[in-house]
């Protein structure tokens, strides 16, 4: 009896805990729950402001679609506070222009549990829909529609959900999802599965669906205005659907107009512009494959202190590569070169760097805490971890038709008196 007794105290003492952790740190909504261990819901983690860090996602990661993007404020304002009905947002646009980006920047700012966004579901559909015969439509709907979005209500009401690439799907398709949008009593409800049979509310759901409606690039130009982008936009899709579609709704239409090349050029220049810290994880990840000449024990740290420049135009290099491709897929073909040109030279040099560049002496890595208190309990604890720092500059360029780096030549002498001055 005692026994049971303490495990009776202890498991009340654990959900006590729990509940206090998730309202301490998480400021959840309060339908959203995660079973912990199976016997405990965790409210899912909802950042306090969602409009406000949305919009520093997109000013720090978001290029062109001035029109989407005041469009998209406005709906995600109301869908967060004043919403009363399933929030729907259809974006239309060519290929490689954001559409897809746009809406897991939506997920990130109302979402702080992240790899994978736990309040984000992308379904995707493709051309292959179309073929399918008309008795086996139920059964693609199922698995590739219904029950994905029942196992995700289920578990957060609250949900952003995508829909990519619908124009793939036809009438006899949309007419099966329209219970989700419905105005006076929005639900869904799959026939397979651990939720089958029941009805689940998508009231506080956020659905957005993407479509390229204008696969010839013949109506859309960046320098379209508002007005005339989303009467293109509802022509297309009353051609796609009908004019009574869903789609063709004017209030949930949001355009997104082919990029122009200053966009593309500035997407270039942000993708430079992270790999600095691309680096530093490669130096890390290949350090032990270096024999670094330490006398030391425990974990090492490789900290780059040097720079990254870019040769002028860099940017403008890269989209004069791509350029012609760019007019049909967007951004993408800048995406592609970044991934297989670029990126790669990241690890050639860490490598590099690893190889021959001018090295500190590895001394303790501190922690954030006061310097006096580490000061003190390192006397009496053995240290485990280091630093080494690099500060060698790397210049990258392109030239033969290939990306390109050197890397300057310092001096050690020069390097412990001019740039680690304090450090070494």
């Amino acid at each position: 009896m005692a026994r049971d007794r303490r495990f009776r105290s202890l498991i009340s003492g654990f959900i006590h805990l729990a509940a206090f952790a998730r309202i301490a740190d998480c400021q959840g909504y309060k339908e959203c729950k995660y079973p912990v261990f199976g016997l405990v819901g965790e409210v899912c983690p909802r950042h306090i402001e969602p409009v406000k860090r949305w919009k520093s996602l997109v000013k720090a990661s978001f290029r062109g679609q001035e029109t989407a993007l005041k469009m998209v404020e406005k709906v995600f304002k109301v869908s967060m506070y004043l919403k009363e009905s399933p929030t729907m947002l259809h974006f239309s646009g060519p290929t490689g222009v954001g559409k897809s980006f746009l809406a897991t920047l939506l997920a990130k700012a109302v979402f702080r549990r992240e790899n994978p966004i736990c309040g984000f579901l992308q379904l995707r559909m493709s051309i292959m829909m179309r073929q399918v015969e008309r008795e086996k439509q139920d059964e693609m709907v199922e698995r590739h529609l219904l029950r994905p979005i029942v196992e995700q209500i289920a578990v957060c009401p609250a949900s952003i959900i995508v829909i990519d690439d619908i124009h793939f799907l036809d009438n006899e398709y949309l007419r099966r999802l329209r219970p989700i949008f419905d105005e006076s009593n929005p639900q869904v409800m799959c026939t397979t599965g651990p939720y089958k049979g029941k009805q689940w509310s998508t009231r506080n759901g956020l659905f957005i669906v993407t479509s390229d409606l204008d696969e010839n690039m013949a109506s859309l130009s960046p320098s379209m205005d508002t007005k005339k982008a989303i009467q293109v936009i509802r022509e297309l899709a009353k051609e796609q659907w009908g004019a009574t579609s869903h789609m063709a709704s004017l209030s949930t239409l949001v355009p997104f107009l082919p990029l122009r090349e200053s966009q593309l050029v500035s997407i270039a220049q942000d993708q430079l512009e992270h790999l600095h810290e691309l680096i530093d994880e490669m130096l890390n990840r290949k350090k032990d494959s270096k024999k670094l000449d330490l006398d030391i024990r425990g974990y090492l740290y490789i900290d780059w202190i040097g720079s990254l420049k870019f040769a002028n135009g860099l940017a403008q290099t890269i989209y004069e590569e791509v350029k012609a491709e760019t007019k049909r897929y967007g951004a993408r073909p800048v995406n592609n070169f970044m991934q297989m040109n670029v990126y790669p030279l990241a690890i050639d040099i860490a490598l590099e760097l690893l190889d021959r560049g001018a090295k500190s002496k590895a001394e303790p890595l501190k922690s954030d805490s006061d310097s006096n208190y580490w000061a003190a309990i390192s006397t009496y604890i053995p240290t485990l971890q280091w630093q080494v720092k690099i500060v060698n500059d790397i210049e990258m360029f392109f030239a033969d038709g290939e990306m390109q780096f050197r890397m300057e030549s310092i001096d050690m002498q020069e390097a412990r008196n001019l740039r680690l001055k304090e450090e070494l």
